[in-house]
This record gives structure tokens, sequence and C-alpha cells, in this order.
């Protein structure tokens, strides 16, 4: 059996559906990037040798945690795209670029290559299109940009467990071309409209400020975070990006720029990611400072 770390958004959820098709027995945790340091503290502690391989995904890793991970006594491999972990690449275990043939890659792209090398049956065009679906949607950088914002707009609608098995129900019949089927296009037609009706709205809160310097758009948003900040930088050309707040989860950043690096910006919160699509964290402490500032009087009980 093997043991799968990786990230909860498409580009991290697909390794998952990649294994699926290996037909490898597997477990996995997908987990959000404020849990990174957590999970592995909880995972060290752990006997790890009942596993057969560790595949680490689509997280930037710290170094304390890379230290520990070459002591350890089964193979490890780690694959991710972001710029903040090219630090990494001195590990021989770690496979870490952001670019590959003169593009953008992604997590499951760089998972996939590796992968396909092993298990011949991973080398269908449908999944190899899957994949590059998969690229485009998390790099930013599209062909199809409508059938990646689909795709995404699917994982959404079933959520994680219901998705993965869909698609990997799918790509196990081989075919020459991933396609959506008639009954996910009506439903993403009709999703569309949600969206934007939702952005539109979202566009009427959004406040511009000042923020270390530079001219930025503030709006607080659970969902469509991409989509927004693409909608927003682009009607907004004055502002460098857009700062989108998901107290729930995190803090995403969203710029079309070609002079403008959000990774940069983020790095400065204890986050990162690309030069046009970046996040930092969101703390419980934060969350709480939140709900002190409202209610004045605030205690926690109980302390999961």
């Amino acid at each position: 059996m093997d043991l799968l770390v990786t990230h909860i958004d498409l580009d991290g959820i697909s390794p998952i559906i990649l294994l699926h098709l290996t037909e490898r027995k597997f477990a996995y945790h997908a987990i959000e990037i404020n849990e990174v340091e957590k999970t592995f503290e909880e995972l060290f502690k752990t006997d790890l040798t009942q596993y057969e391989h560790l595949y680490i995904v689509d997280l930037t890793l710290s170094e304390s945690v890379y230290e520990k991970l070459a002591t350890l006594p089964i193979p490890v491999f780690v694959f991710d795209h972001h710029a903040t972990h090219l630090f990494a690449t001195k590990y021989p275990f770690a496979t870490i670029h952001v670019e590959m043939s003169g593009r953008l890659t992604c997590g499951t792209e760089l998972f996939y290559l590796y992968l396909k090398e092993k298990y011949p049956q991973l080398k269908a065009d449908s999944i190899a299109q899957y994949v590059d679906i998969v690229r485009q949607l998390d790099t930013y950088t599209f062909e199809d940009k409508q059938l990646a914002l689909n795709v995404d707009m699917i994982r959404s609608m079933l959520g994680r467990d219901d998705f993965i098995k869909s698609i990997v129900k799918r790509l196990k019949k081989n075919e020459k071309e991933f396609t959506l089927t008639a009954f996910e296009k009506r439903m993403t037609k009709l999703q569309e409209k949600e969206k934007e009706r939702y952005l539109e709205r979202k566009e009427k809160n959004m406040k511009k400020y000042r923020i270390k310097e530079k001219p930025c758009g503030v709006v607080f948003a659970e969902k469509y975070k991409s989509e927004l900040g693409d909608y927003l930088s682009h009607k907004y050309p004055e502002l460098d990006f857009i700062i989108i707040f998901d107290a729930s989860k995190s803090i995403s950043y969203r710029a079309y720029k070609d002079d403008t690096d959000v990774a940069a910006f983020a790095e400065l919160f204890e986050g990162g990611g690309h030069r046009l699509a970046s996040g930092s964290p969101i703390s419980d402490e934060f969350r709480e400072n939140i709900l002190k500032a409202y209610y004045d009087d605030v205690v926690l009980l109980e302390n999961k």
C-alpha cells in the first residue's frame, strides 16, 4: 500500500485519480496549505513502514519537514511546481519544476509523468488530456478555458469523493478524447449563469486599497475565487492585483499583468504560489481576532 499527501484543489485531488487508475492500493490525506506542518508532525509519529511509497504532491514543505523525510526508511517522492519550493531541488527525492517545455506546469502533470513510466495504462489519450486540463486551470494558462472551468465547476458541484469516482470511471474507458457528458454540459450551463450573478454581486462589494505601496482590490468571497480574481483584475487594470478573502480557508491573490508577481507578495504573509495566482493562510488566531474585534468579549470554550 502507498500513502499520498496532497492538496485539496483540482491539482491536489487529481493525483488521487491517477493512483486509482494504476489499480494500486493506497491511502491519502487531502489537506489545506495551513495544515501541512501539523499533518506531517502527526504522520512522523506513526509507523510509516506500513507503506511502500510516500507520495507528496502540490504542497510546499519546510526545511524541517524535508530533514525528517530524508531519514524515513521508505521511498519518498515529492512533486510540486511552486516557485517558493525551488529550494527543495537539493533533495534527490523532490521533483520541483515551475515550467516544462516552455510553459507552466502543475503537480498533477509532474506526478503523471512519473507514474506513466511505471504504469502503461496511464498513457491513454483521454488521461493525458485530463491532466492538461488540470494544468491549464491550475496555472490559469488556457487553451480551452471553458472546458477547464467546467471541469472544476463539476468538482464543486459533486464534491471531492463523487468527482473522483466519476472521473476515474470515465478515464478507465481509455477513450481517445476527454469530454463532458450531456448532463454535465447542461448542469454547467445553468451554473455558469449563477456564477455570472455571483461575480457581479461581489464586484459591487469590492473596495480599493493601497497595501504595501500597491494598489489592489479587496473582496470577500467563498467560491469562484479564480474566476472572480480574473474578472476583477481585467475589469480594473489600474489595480496591481485582487485580494480575495475566504475567512473559512485562506486568502487568494490574482493578477494578469506581466510585471506583477503576487507570489512575492504572498511570501510576505507566509504564503506563496505562482506569479499571477497565489495564496496565504488564515490562522485560527486571525479568525478569533475577527470575533474579538466585533464582539469584544470572546472566550474559546473548546479546542478541538
